[in-house]
C-alpha cells in the first residue's frame, strides 16, 4: 500500500538524493545487535547504507520503484532490496531481530504496518524509528522551514504526532529515545532540492517549482551567512526512538 502522495517521490528522486541527509553512524551503536534487519520505506538507500555497515542481512523494502533504483545503482554487500510496503511486508514470521524505519514511519498505515511489524519480529525484537528533522533553532532554516510548511500538508507527516500511537500500543513497549546533533554540506542548490523533496512541493507542475525556487533564492539571497557560499552546511536534529516487542 503507497500512499497517493508518497508516490510523487517517484517524480523527484534526483531532489530526493541531493537535497536529503545522509544518518549520523553514531546510530548505530544505539541499536542493538542483530543478525538480521528489515528496513521499512528504504527510499533511494540514505539509511540502508549505513545499516549496511552493520555487515549484517539487511532486507531493504521499498514500495516505489523509482526510489528503490537508486539502491540498486551501488547496492551495498549483504542488502537485499524487496518491492513491498509496511503494510505487506514480503518478509516470514519472526525473521526480523530489527526493524528499522528512516523517515518513513509517519506514512505507515498505523493498524496494518504495526501489525505487519509484529509479525516479522522475533519475540523481544527491536523496532527503531528513525527522523532526520531540519534544526530550526538556526535562523535560516527555519525561514525554509516556515516557507515548506506554508504550502498545504494534505498528507502524513512527522509533525502531527499522529505515530506516537506506538507509546500506548501494548504490543511494543518504549526503551529507548535519543537524539544526534548532525550537519549535511550542500551547495546551495541543495536547499532547493531539499524543498523541493518535501511531500508538500514534490507535486508540483514545473512552473508552480519554479515559484518555489524563486522563493528559497530569495531566502538565500537575504542571509549573510548563505549568499556566495559555494556549500552550506544544513543543521539537523536526528531522533532515534527504540521499542521491544512485547511476547
Amino acid at each position: 500500500m503507497v500512499s497517493p502522495m508518497a508516490v510523487n517521490y517517484a517524480n523527484r528522486v534526483n531532489e530526493y538524493v541531493a537535497g536529503r541527509p545522509e544518518y549520523p553512524i553514531e546510530l548505530l551503536s544505539d541499536l542493538p545487535l542483530a543478525d538480521t534487519i528489515i528496513e521499512l520505506g528504504a527510499g533511494t538507500g540514505k539509511f540502508t547504507r549505513l545499516l549496511a555497515l552493520t555487515g549484517k542481512r539487511i532486507l531493504a523494502i521499498e514500495p516505489i520503484d523509482a526510489m528503490a533504483a537508486q539502491i540498486q545503482v551501488d547496492c551495498p554487500p549483504g542488502v537485499e532490496l524487496l518491492k513491498g510496503s509496511a503494510e505487506e511486508i514480503p518478509a516470514s514470521d519472526g525473521v526480523a531481530d530489527i526493524v528499522c524505519c528512516g523517515t518513513s514511519f509517519h506514512w505507515f498505515d498505523y493498524a496494518r504496518a504495526t501489525c505487519e511489524i509484529y509479525r516479522v519480529l522475533k519475540n523481544n525484537g527491536a523496532l527503531a524509528l528513525v527522523w532526520n528533522l531540519r534544526n530550526d533553532r538556526v535562523s535560516w532554516v527555519a525561514t525554509l522551514g516556515q516557507l515548506i510548511n506554508s504550502y498545504p500538508r494534505k498528507f502524513p507527516h512527522h509533525a502531527s504526532g499522529e505515530w506516537k500511537a506506538i507509546f500506548r500500543d501494548a504490543r511494543f513497549h518504549s526503551v529507548a529515545t535519543k537524539t544526534y546533533a548532525m550537519t549535511h554540506v550542500v551547495p546551495p542548490s541543495g536547499l532547493v532540492d531539499h524543498a523541493l523533496s518535501t511531500c508538500g512541493l514534490a507535486a508540483f507542475p514545473p512552473d508552480e517549482a519554479e515559484i518555489a525556487r524563486k522563493k528559497i533564492s530569495a531566502i538565500i539571497e537575504s542571509d549573510q551567512s548563505l549568499t556566495g557560499q559555494k556549500e552550506v552546511e544544513f543543521p539537523y536534529v536526528t531522533e532515534l526512538y527504540l521499542f521491544r516487542k512485547r511476547p
